[in-house]
């Protein structure tokens, strides 16, 4: 069965792979019904392209790792979500699935949680080893999945069930998500702990500290009216060669930086 599954004239399996890590770069795959390649299913938005990147693929002898780096190295998969014409080109593709730009996408559940790890300073970079609980700082990967008490934090965010396979996440957008995101004590902890790196580094001036916190959150770094407001928010005072600032506006600078679309969408 595994030979006829992996035949080089089998025209469904590596069309399927490919479709599939397509779809992990943009959304949503060349068929939108990564699960169905058949008469229900529907029918691929670029064919020609689908058909180019198999055959390639094949070529390259099933190297999935190429595969990436020619999706990620081309000017479809570089765009922005930003497009000068976007109002007249949504008239002619509501749906967008003509690739004129980047789907603005909501980060999945684990990803959310690692980056705030991430930029927070507490992620463990160790790999491998056994499972562990939700409250540790590692990748989601290694946290512990229950059936019966599954995560709250994650699976307020559309976490896959883990009982089947899921073609495609869910990406909702709930009350019960921004509650969690500004009362729930994951975020708060986060902020605090970020805001405890930042108080930690000497950096010589409040702006070039913001402009540190803005790069890690949101990896850009701020306009200015966004680096005068925050400055003004965290009552930084300048008095000859020292300068303070009031930490617990920090956390909620911090926790603000957590909560913003910039922070849990890529676009």
């Amino acid at each position: 069965m595994a030979e006829w599954i992996g035949r080089a004239d089998n025209p469904l399996t590596t069309r399927v792979i490919v479709n599939r890590i397509w779809q992990e770069h943009f959304g949503q795959g060349i068929v939108s019904t990564a699960n169905d390649f058949g008469h229900l299913g529907q029918l691929p938005t670029h064919p020609e392209l689908l058909d180019w990147l198999t055959v390639t693929f094949i070529a390259d002898g099933w190297s999935i790792k190429r595969l990436h780096k020619r999706i990620l190295m081309s000017e479809t998969w570089q765009q922005s979500a930003y497009h000068p014409q976007a109002a007249e080109y949504q008239e002619k593709d509501p749906a967008e699935s003509l690739l004129w730009r980047s789907r603005v996408r909501r980060l999945k559940a684990e990803q959310i949680r690692d980056a705030m790890l991430a930029i927070s300073g507490e992620l463990q970079s160790k790999v491998g080893g056994s499972s562990v609980d939700a409250k540790t700082p590692r990748r989601s990967l290694y946290v512990k999945s229950f059936r019966n008490t599954p995560d709250t934090f994650l699976a307020a965010f559309d976490v896959a069930n883990g009982l089947k396979s899921v073609a495609e996440r869910n990406s909702t957008t709930t009350p019960t998500q921004s509650l969690m995101m500004i009362n729930g004590d994951y975020a708060l902890g986060r902020a605090q702990k970020l805001a405890e790196q930042l108080a930690k580094n000497k950096f010589t001036t409040p702006d070039e500290m913001l402009r540190h916190a803005f790069r890690l959150a949101w990896g850009r770094f701020p306009a200015d009216s966004e680096l005068s407001s925050a400055h003004q928010f965290i009552a930084a005072a300048t008095a000859e060669d020292q300068w303070t600032f009031d930490r617990d506006r920090l956390v909620d600078f911090c926790h603000v930086l957590l909560n913003s679309n910039e922070f849990l969408y890529v676009d």
